[in-house]
């Protein structure tokens, strides 16, 4: 399991049925045995993330 920053939540069409999906960003704090090589970003599905702290950049403070 890793941590990561969301940058952009879109819903795609997979096998008929709409997925939401979320474009994330790594920040290498990791929980696995093995680290993860790179830190690109990368689309995955809301089914294998879970919300930890929301707005941890601040950005949506001002």
């Amino acid at each position: 399991m890793a941590d990561a920053i969301i940058d952009r939540i879109t819903v795609r069409k997979v096998d008929g049925i709409l997925r939401p999906m979320l474009h994330v960003q790594p920040t290498g704090t990791e929980s696995g045995f093995v680290p993860r090589k790179r830190l690109r970003e990368e689309w995955t599905s809301t089914e294998h993330a879970r919300l930890c702290l929301a707005n941890v950049t601040g950005e949506r403070d001002q």
